[in-house]
């Protein structure tokens, strides 16, 4: 929304000063305002609370048809009681004004945030869909239709939090009739549904597109749909399907853009069938809690909670407001008892046993490269994979869904290739993927010259027998013959290490090697709660002597 300062009109003939509403709120500052209303921050004084006020302008106020609608459509949404929707708690009208009051949210609206800010990483673009989808599937299972899902209704709170507003006054305004015969859109042009340009018969596929068209913009930076006219920008969809987004951003996963690009079909049949859906085609695309992800949205990146035990387990946020007083506590305590112990050990220890653990080398990466022998372009890009080496754990690669754990007949393999700058003594790596469970190798290219692209595969050896929970490690002139019959890449030799069903951290440790190439090979991956077989890789560590 704009704000009042942008266009003093904005403020509306029917409230001028004006700073109390039903003997109850206390207006204090406009805070945004748009075509359809203006909302202040305000004071419920009988509950000592900050809250929203969002006022109609006159001309809808003054609709006495639009106001029934108005206050009928809130009090359904005033039912809804999710942490990913903005709560209304109160609607009325008094004096010609028309308002309701609703959960002050405190941080910027996703609007604010893809005007400052390039593309976004495509972890945060999946945690903010899963949350509105969450949003959605609520509002879904009791017959509500937002049906003007856009970046201005989502919001980000200060916890990380995405919430969605406004539900129901698109309706309530009849933006349902979005393209009227005279040309005029009355609903937001950018991310209508092609039926809600057709037809009145609007479900809640309709808000599934509107969300993909968002999750496409995220992504992308860019609307998905631009014309001349707001009108034109409606009517584009009736005719285009939108290109999937990989085309546009090669680095896009392909599952996430599998299923932007589902749900932004023109056909509804072709859609996700609601929220619900929506949210658990995206769940298993994320390896940390939504909130946490999305907090990377706020100015300064200001929380900082992954490990807190006392957050709550839906949206991230503290469960109750003496929480943070006893997880305060906690933390000291625990921190004061976890040093004891050490100072403890160490004591006990001879002088040598703890140097080793201090002086550890790790190598720094230089670059990381996917190497897909079905893809050998993909080693051209040196951002794919940037991730797994920023020593970031919430960061994670995602390297793909597939058809099957041994990732299909077409690909025996996918690896990343670190080049270290220089040939380094390498003893080890360790390998950080959230879901664990991998068949892993790694190979060292022996050549002063970078290996190709795309690595031509072969398979040595046959079935290892091994189940997907034994791992085996070791160097490469103890490597047993069992455990080198997984796929290889041509002109790598022999595995310097393998491991059959890896931990979530895997540390894969081989005698001492020089090389500025290392190459970590997956050649099986697990399946994901949902059944499908997912590679994720959030960080990969060079270790060196010590």
């Amino acid at each position: 929304m704009a704000t009042v300062g942008e266009d003093p009109t904005l403020v509306g003939a029917a409230w001028p000063g004006r700073r109390r509403l039903a003997d109850r709120y206390r207006l204090e500052e406009v805070i945004a305002s748009g075509g359809v209303a203006i909302v202040w921050r305000a004071f419920d004084e009988h509950l000592a609370r900050p809250v929203a006020v969002k006022l109609l302008h006159p001309h809808h106020a003054g609709d006495p048809t639009v106001v029934e609608r108005f206050q009928r459509e809130a009090r359904a949404a005033a039912g809804l009681s999710h942490p990913n929707v903005v709560r209304i708690y109160d609607v009325g009208r008094e004096d010609g004004l028309a308002w309701l009051v609703m959960e002050l949210v405190e941080g910027p609206s996703l609007r604010d945030v893809l005007a400052a800010r390039e593309p976004l990483d495509a972890s945060v673009v999946t945690a903010v869909g899963e949350q509105v989808a969450r949003a959605l599937a609520a509002a879904h299972e009791r017959g509500l239709v937002h049906r003007d899902i856009k970046p201005a209704n989502i919001l980000v709170a200060s916890d990380g939090t995405v919430k969605v507003t406004d539900f129901g006054i698109a309706k309530a305004l009849g933006t349902d009739e979005t393209l009227t015969s005279t040309g005029t859109v009355m609903g937001t042009a950018a991310y209508v549904a092609p039926e809600q340009l057709e037809t009145s018969d609007v479900d809640a596929r309709a808000d599934v597109y509107a969300l993909g068209v968002v999750l496409y913009e995220a992504l992308l930076g860019r609307p998905a749909f631009s014309g001349d006219t707001p009108a034109a920008t409606a009517a584009m969809r009736l005719t285009y399907e939108l290109v999937p987004p990989r085309r546009v951003r090669p680095d896009i996963p392909e599952e996430l853009d599998a299923i932007v690009t589902r749900a932004t079909r023109r056909g509804r049949g072709a859609r996700f069938a609601d929220g619900a859906e929506f949210a658990e085609a995206l769940t298993p695309l994320l390896s940390r809690r939504p909130s946490l992800l999305t907090a990377r949205l706020l100015p300064g990146h200001a929380a900082q909670a992954d490990d807190l035990d006392g957050l709550d387990g839906t949206t991230g946020a503290l469960a109750r407001p003496g929480d943070l007083r006893r997880l305060v506590g906690a933390t000291l305590t625990g921190a004061l008892l976890t040093a004891a112990v050490g100072l403890l050990v160490l004591a006990l220890r001879p002088p040598t046993e703890g140097f080793d653990e201090v002086t550890r080398v790790t190598w720094p990466v230089e670059t990381v490269r996917v190497v897909d022998p079905t893809r050998p372009t993909l080693d051209a890009d040196g951002t794919l994979a940037t991730v797994t080496v920023d020593g970031d754990p919430q960061t994670v690669w995602l390297g793909g869904a597939f058809p099957a754990a041994d990732l299909g007949d077409d690909l025996p393999g996918i690896g990343l290739l670190l080049d270290l700058g220089a040939a380094r003594d390498v003893r080890g790596l360790v390998v950080t993927a959230p879901r664990g469970g991998a068949d892993l190798a790694v190979h060292a290219w022996p050549g002063e010259s970078p290996p190709p692209a795309g690595l031509a595969p072969r398979t040595a050896g046959a079935d290892t027998g091994a189940d997907a929970g034994d791992a085996a490690a070791a160097g490469a002139a103890e490597e047993p013959e069992a455990a080198q019959a997984a796929a290889t890449p041509a002109g790598w030799g022999t595995p310097r290490a393998t491991v059959l069903g890896a931990r979530a951290v895997q540390e894969l440790a081989f005698g001492p090697g020089e090389a500025r190439w290392w190459l970590v090979w997956i050649t099986r991956v697990p399946p994901d709660p949902t059944g499908t077989f997912a590679l994720e890789i959030s960080d990969v560590t060079v270790l060196g002597p010590g």
